[in-house]
């Protein structure tokens, strides 16, 4: 379900963004994601996502916690349908899930990246699974996929050089310790990035003064980010996604426009719903 793939991609947003970095919306802190990460380990945040005159449509999480291997974390995206929501799309879930390390610069960099969605269809639970596993000492992207657990190899690509690539979760944690640039009102950000056509990037606007007056959703304070990603990473037709930060730093607020078939989609931190 399409919306569904929408919701998570709001919610990744919003929560891998997560306040505490950002001291106002011309500033962002100087720390490295390699200096970041122990101290978040175990961070646990929940969601909800709501549209037209429709609440909790869905529910999800996003977690990060430590490895065994030393140096090492897991971030991990989940999220389910309710209510009416989860009897028409047999009961879906998604599960994305990225292990990272540091590189020599200390940016994050992928270990590898999971995709997975499990649903009930005609009685049964069928799995659908997607990951890619990056060797830096070879210089290549492995990727595998399958379903119900029968996993076959796929494409392998060639790293490029320059920065590595990453998958949107890895990504996001990178920006939000300013490894892409300072999220300045203006700021034009490019997360380098991946899917199965090869090599591309997810682009990144602080939105200014004057292009946040048509949204009214958000308020004036803060920052607001428009992002656009690459359709596959949700299996999505694509759409524009916004992420207010108010002015704690707490990403409060976000936004989906022109979901197919439902309109703009709302998501909020659990706990902190503001109605459209």
């Amino acid at each position: 379900m399409r919306c569904l793939k929408l919701l998570l991609l709001t919610a990744g947003l919003l929560l891998s963004c997560r306040g505490g970095l950002l001291a106002a919306e011309t500033e962002l802190a100087s720390l490295t994601p390699e200096r970041m990460l122990p101290s978040m380990d175990g961070e646990h945040h929940a969601y909800t996502l709501d549209f037209l005159v429709f609440g909790d449509v869905a529910e999800g999480r996003l977690q990060l916690t430590s490895e065994t291997t030393p140096g090492r974390y897991r971030i991990e995206l989940f999220a389910r349908t309710l209510g009416v929501a989860s009897w028409l799309t047999g009961d879906r879930n998604h599960r994305y899930v990225s292990v990272v390390e540091a590189d020599d610069k200390g940016r994050l960099r992928t270990v590898s990246y999971e995709a997975s969605v499990h649903k009930r269809k005609s009685g049964e639970w069928k799995n659908r699974l997607k990951n890619y596993r990056f060797d830096y000492a070879a210089g290549k992207i492995y990727q595998e996929k399958g379903e119900d657990g029968e996993l076959a190899p796929g494409l392998v690509f060639e790293l490029p050089a320059g920065p590595p690539p990453v998958d949107i979760l890895t990504g996001f944690y990178n920006l939000r310790s300013g490894v892409y640039g300072r999220l300045t009102p203006g700021a034009h950000l490019k997360i380098p990035s991946f899917s199965s056509r090869g090599f591309g990037s997810i682009d990144i606007e602080v939105l200014t003064g004057t292009e946040r007056l048509n949204k009214p959703f958000f308020p004036v304070t803060g920052t607001l980010l428009r992002a656009k990603v690459d359709p596959e990473v949700f299996e999505t037709k694509g759409a524009d996604m916004y992420v207010w930060f108010d002015e704690a730093g707490r990403p409060a607020r976000g936004l989906v426009e022109g979901v197919v078939g439902i309109g703009d989609v709302y998501g909020h931190l659990r706990g902190d719903r503001q109605q459209p």
